[in-house]
C-alpha cells in the first residue's frame, strides 16, 4: 500500500510538472545588422488547455555583452525590450504588466522580441517566459539568441532571400521602412488586428521601403506581401504613440 502511494504521488507530481497550458515557438536564433537598428523576434504562444487563459510575460537576459568591437561612436551598451498586451516596455522592465486573454486552443501572435546592439558587433541571449495570471507556475519559456554581428550587406542579404525583412524601427510612431526583394510587381498590405486593410503599397524588384505610419492609431498591425491574391509573408508591425 506504501509503495503504490508513493507511485501515485510521484506520477501525479510528474502531471503536474509537464501539464503545462501554454506552448510557445518561433526562430530560436535570429540574425540582424550591428548598426543601431533593432533585430527582431517574433513568438507564438498557443493556449493549449480547455479554458481561457489570462497570460503575463517575464524577460531574462542571460546575456547580454560586447563581444567585439565597432568604429562607430556609440557609447551605449546592448539593450533589449519586448511588446505584450498591446504595450512595449523599456529594456529596464522584466515583468508585463499588461496581459493577453487566450481562448481555448487559439495562438496569439503579437509578441514582439527587440534586441538593440547600438553599433556594437554581438551576440545576446534572452530568455521569454510566459505565464498565467491564475497560476504563475504554469509557464512556457523560449531561448532566443540575437546575432548581430552581421554586415549592412548581409543582411540584406538574408532579406532579399526572404522576399520582405521585418519592419524598422518597431515599434514606431511615424515612420518605419523594411527591406524587399520581390519578382514583378507586389503589394504590400498593412491591417489592423482585425484585418481591414489601412494601407496598400506597390513594390517591385527591390530596395528599401519607407512607409509614413503617423496617421495610424496606437496597436498591432500586419505588413501582408500579396501575390496574385495571395498572402505569401506577414511581418508584424507596432505603432506606439
Amino acid at each position: 500500500m506504501k509503495k503504490f502511494l508513493i507511485s501515485f504521488l510521484f506520477l501525479l507530481t510528474a502531471n503536474l510538472l509537464y501539464s503545462q497550458s501554454l506552448v510557445v515557438t518561433g526562430d530560436a536564433i535570429v540574425y540582424g545588422d550591428s548598426s543601431d537598428f533593432q533585430v527582431e523576434s517574433h513568438l507564438q504562444v498557443m493556449n493549449n488547455s480547455n479554458n481561457t487563459v489570462i497570460v503575463y510575460c517575464q524577460k531574462n537576459e542571460i546575456l547580454m555583452d560586447t563581444i567585439g568591437t565597432s568604429d562607430l561612436p556609440q557609447p551605449t551598451n546592448p539593450t533589449s525590450n519586448f511588446c505584450w498586451g498591446g504595450t512595449c516596455y523599456p529594456s529596464t522592465t522584466i515583468f508585463s504588466t499588461k496581459a493577453d486573454t487566450i481562448l481555448p486552443g487559439e495562438k496569439n501572435n503579437e509578441f514582439v522580441g527587440d534586441y538593440q546592439p547600438w553599433g556594437h558587433s554581438t551576440i545576446a541571449q534572452v530568455e521569454y517566459c510566459f505565464y498565467l495570471n491564475s497560476d504563475p507556475n504554469d509557464r512556457a519559456c523560449f531561448i532566443v539568441t540575437y546575432d548581430a554581428t552581421s554586415t549592412v550587406s548581409d543582411v540584406k542579404e538574408v532579406v532579399y532571400s526572404e522576399e520582405i525583412g521585418s519592419f524598422y524601427p518597431n515599434p514606431t510612431n511615424e515612420y518605419t521602412s523594411l527591406f524587399y526583394n520581390v519578382k514583378g510587381i507586389s503589394l504590400l498590405q498593412i491591417t489592423d488586428i482585425l484585418g481591414n486593410v489601412v494601407k496598400n503599397i506597390q513594390m517591385e524588384g527591390n530596395g528599401e521601403k519607407t512607409i509614413y505610419v503617423g496617421d495610424l492609431h496606437k496597436g498591432v498591425y500586419f505588413g501582408n506581401l500579396v501575390k496574385n491574391g495571395e498572402i505569401i509573408k506577414t511581418k508584424k508591425l507596432i505603432i506606439n504613440k
